[in-house]
């Protein structure tokens, strides 16, 4: 069960000069949300860092090392000069942002894709900004947010684009794509409720369907009418934005046809600075190589763009 959509917020930080963008969303997104954002934490994982400097000497054979009075010692002052001090400047960006939720500071030791994937369930969405990793180096040199993404989580991730500094809402142009899935229509309704939030701002939203022209034949065989199934979809996806809040006037529907993930790319690229909404499914990292996601080629493909991606409550 997924926490209330936008409410709770974790904010995976490494060091305050990679942070100022997610500060920045997540000061336009606390002004628009209001009262409905009921916490912010900012999360550093470790990973050992702490033992690297003091590893070389020692014989790792001896089980007890991690549990020994010394390096417990060293964690703590590594805490204390190293990592506290980054937390509370990033956690002053927050406030310069114009963020009023609460703030809290997590700082967790171990591997960070598990210890941020475990502590993601206590929260609605995570916020992370990419690293413009390729999509296979990014699996295979360990990237954390590739790691995360092929995870099974129930948060929204929402990946900060490479803004330039604008300050600017990013929900003043969204694109959601729509193919009738779950998950794509928790995209829509989680779209809603943030556009709903920021009416003033916002000033187009584009509902698009793609017909795949790989599963074109596959759909005329099963008696199924491809044309119609994608207005079908387009006419659920432009209800549900109304239904949440969001002005019918503000709504477009576009049709393609084509490979989904090539077609998408085209139409973000047609609208600059858009934020887009996309359902995504929990494949792992190898099917994810083999087989293709289009969420995962938007992702690396629109590197410019704020990309939401939302699971479906199951």
């Amino acid at each position: 069960m997924k926490n209330k959509v936008l409410s709770t917020f974790l904010l995976p930080i490494d060091n305050p000069e990679s942070f100022a963008r997610t500060a920045l969303l997540m000061g336009i997104l606390d002004a628009g949300l209001g009262s409905r954002v009921e916490k912010v934490s900012l999360l550093h994982v470790m990973a050992g860092r702490y033992l690297s400097s003091h590893m070389a000497n020692v014989d790792v054979r001896t089980g007890h090392v991690l549990e020994s009075d010394l390096f417990k010692r060293l964690k703590k002052q590594h805490i204390k000069q190293q990592i506290e001090p980054k937390m509370k400047e990033s956690e002053q960006l927050l406030l310069q942002a114009g963020v009023e939720a609460p703030v809290d500071i997590l700082i967790e030791d171990g591997d960070p894709v598990q210890r941020i994937a475990g502590i993601a369930a206590g929260y609605s969405t995570i916020i992370m900004e990419r690293r413009g990793l390729s999509p296979l180096k990014g699996v295979l040199v360990g990237s954390v947010t590739a790691g995360l993404l092929y995870r099974n989580i129930q948060a929204s991730v929402y990946l900060v684009g490479k803004t330039g500094g604008s300050k600017e809402c990013p929900a003043g142009r969204c694109l959601i794509p729509v193919d009738g899935s779950a998950h794509a229509r928790a995209a829509v309704l989680e779209a809603a409720v943030l556009l709903s939030n920021c009416q003033a701002v916002v000033k187009e939203v584009t509902l698009v369907y793609v017909q795949d022209a790989a599963r074109y034949d596959e759909e005329i065989e099963q008696g199924r009418i491809p044309a119609t199934a994608g207005n079908a979809f387009l006419a659920e996806g432009k209800r549900l934005l109304v239904e949440g809040g969001v002005p019918e006037n503000i709504i477009a529907e576009v049709s393609r046809f084509g490979n989904p993930a090539d077609v998408l790319v085209a139409e973000i690229n047609k609208r600059p600075s858009c934020m887009v909404f996309m359902g995504r499914r929990g494949r792992n990292a190898v099917s994810e190589i083999f087989m293709g996601s289009v969420s995962r080629k938007i992702v690396h493909r629109c590197p410019e763009h704020l990309v939401a991606l939302i699971t479906a409550d199951e």
